[in-house]
This record gives C-alpha cells, sequence and structure tokens, in this order.
C-alpha cells in the first residue's frame, strides 16, 4: 500500500524518504553534506498529475531544487546529464554522445559490425546479437534502392570524417535543440526516421542525429 502524503512533510515521512534514497540529491547523484539544507520534490510532478505519495518523492539539495525552476524532477535529472555531456568539448556530434553514453554504462555498445543479405527484394542484418529482414523500396525518381527498419543502439554509429573516409554528417549536436527534442519524444511518436547509409559493414547516420541523440536521453 502507498503511504499517502500532504504537500508539506512531516519528519517521519522525511525520515523514510531517506532511508530509501540516502542523503543524495536526486537529480545528480551527489552526497548532500551534513548541514545543508535538504529539499523534496516529486519525481513525476505534481502540476502533471504526479501521485502524492512518499514513492514519488525525491530528496534534492538546495541548489539543484531552486534551480530546476518549472521542470519536471526527472527532465531536469536528464538536463544536468545533457549539460554535462556537452561540457566535455566543443563541436559533438552523435558520435561523441554514443561513445559517452558507452563510457558511462548507459549503453552496451555502438558501431558493431554487421553483414547484410540482399535476396527477393528484402535485405537481412545480422551480427552476433541481431537478425531482422526489411522490405526494399526503390525510389522511382532515383532507383536508388532503400528500407525502413528499428534497430539496436549497438549496430548505429555517426557518418564522421574518419578512417581515411568522408563522412556524410555535416552538423554538430545543439544543446537546446537535443533537450526540447527529449522532451517532445516522452509524449509524442517520431514520424521522421533518422537516415543512414550501410558503410564498411557499418549502420551509419548522417540525417537527423538529433532525433537519434534525443531518442537516447529518453531511453
Amino acid at each position: 500500500m502507498a503511504i499517502m502524503m500532504k504537500r508539506q512533510l512531516n519528519e517521519e515521512e522525511k525520515e523514510i524518504i531517506l532511508s530509501r534514497h540516502g542523503r543524495v540529491c536526486y537529480a545528480s547523484g551527489h552526497v548532500i553534506p551534513d548541514g545543508d539544507k535538504i529539499h523534496f520534490d516529486h519525481i513525476k510532478a505534481y502540476s502533471n498529475n504526479g501521485p502524492t505519495e512518499l514513492n514519488n518523492i525525491a530528496p534534492m539539495c538546495e541548489k539543484h531544487n531552486l534551480s530546476k525552476g518549472q521542470l519536471p524532477l526527472e527532465d531536469f535529472r536528464t538536463k544536468l546529464k545533457i549539460d554535462e555531456f556537452f561540457s566535455i568539448g566543443k563541436r559533438l556530434t552523435l558520435k561523441d554522445l554514443l561513445k559517452y553514453l558507452k563510457g558511462k554504462n548507459e549503453i552496451q555498445d555502438y558501431g558493431e559490425k554487421i553483414t547484410y543479405k540482399i535476396a527477393n527484394d528484402k535485405i537481412t542484418i545480422e551480427n552476433h546479437a541481431i537478425n531482422q529482414t526489411f522490405n526494399i523500396e526503390i525510389c522511382p525518381l532515383t532507383n536508388w534502392k532503400y528500407f525502413y527498419c528499428k534497430l539496436q543502439v549497438s549496430v548505429l554509429d555517426s557518418d564522421d570524417d574518419e578512417e581515411h573516409s568522408q563522412g556524410l554528417q555535416p552538423r554538430f549536436l545543439i544543446m537546446d535543440k537535443v533537450f526540447q527534442m527529449f522532451r517532445h519524444f516522452q509524449y509524442y511518436p517520431v514520424f521522421q526516421p533518422s537516415i543512414g547509409r550501410i558503410f564498411n559493414d557499418k549502420i551509419l547516420l548522417f540525417d537527423g542525429q538529433h532525433k537519434a541523440a534525443s531518442l537516447l536521453w529518453t531511453g
């Protein structure tokens, strides 16, 4: 049974929350020093019908609670992670994000090589983890062959310039755009796919990297 709470927590309720989360700021995961004030906030925002239960309350440090503004706590938590990623350098691409998320153990891998077979207007993509078949379409204007697919992150990479080849990815990630699309995709579907190519046994995305980056943050 959930423990119901009023908008103002009493000391017993605060102790229950701290026993679950520790004296740790939910937004960033850092320990709140003894003597510093602890704030308590809804994980799913109260203004967005977040339940008024102790299961939906988490501790925060004063600095982060005051700086998050009107953002839901989970969105603010992700924003801090996005800010941290963009602090590592300039001119960052989807490849940099994939490498960063792998280093944080947010994803297991990326850019794994694949093999593919084309037969009977279908393409089959394989490696040690996947074996998927998709219909091949033909563009009536260019006669180029293409296919739509949904693939796991481990076989995706960014089409950057590297390995003595010229990539097709001309843009760098924009922090505000990534965060805005992250918030949008939590509630609305993505109708337009990212676009990539198969090159040197890899699937390289060269258009729609902001969509891909935002979806990575939504999980």
